[in-house]
């Protein structure tokens, strides 16, 4: 017996010979369709977005040309100054008159703990952030991060001044 002679099924369906023809079974798909827009809705109406977090800032009212500029005198008892500089570094001092600039880092240890205590210290505290000139923006953020977490509620963003610059120097203070 040779094996050409031999019939096979798959051989003339290859050769197209044999056609099969498949019976569909009828299916309403009305229903399931209803349930998928039905469970998309559903998703779509209760899943809440991300809210973006961003820092609060109150800003000062703006000033009329004829009118003269709103500064508030302080204390120096009340006034707590932090300047960022250039290299990460962090230095502190309380007051204005006899400031002595202490050098401190960033996080738990360093700088919050700083101003948790000048707020437990002192009744109505202000804190006067300044950045050097050639800090990085990113400093400014922690410290504004840093004021939140140690609850301090009044504090301005100041510009460095020669001021500044002097008792760095007499503090001994050496800016990168």
């Amino acid at each position: 017996m040779e094996f050409d002679r031999i019939d096979n099924p798959l051989k003339r369906a290859r050769q197209g010979k044999v056609r099969a023809r498949a019976k569909g079974i009828p299916m309403d798909m009305n229903a399931m369709v209803d349930i998928a827009f039905l469970l998309l809705t559903f998703f779509m109406l209760t899943t809440t977005m991300v809210k973006p977090k961003a820092i609060e800032m109150v800003m000062p009212a703006q000033q009329k040309e004829a009118q003269q500029p709103l500064t508030q005198e302080i204390r120096e008892s009340r006034a707590l100054t932090v300047i960022a500089l250039p290299g990460n570094q962090l230095v502190f001092y309380r007051g204005f008159s006899q400031a002595k600039a202490i050098v401190t880092t960033y996080g738990k240890e360093g700088v919050r703990s700083v101003l948790k205590n000048f707020v437990a210290a002192v009744e109505e505290p202000v804190v006067l952030l300044k950045s050097h000139p050639d800090s990085v923006f990113e400093n400014l953020v922690d410290l504004l991060d840093e004021l939140a977490l140690s609850g301090v509620t009044r504090y301005t963003i100041e510009t460095f001044d020669d001021r500044d610059k002097k008792i760095l120097e007499q503090s001994g203070v050496r800016v990168p």
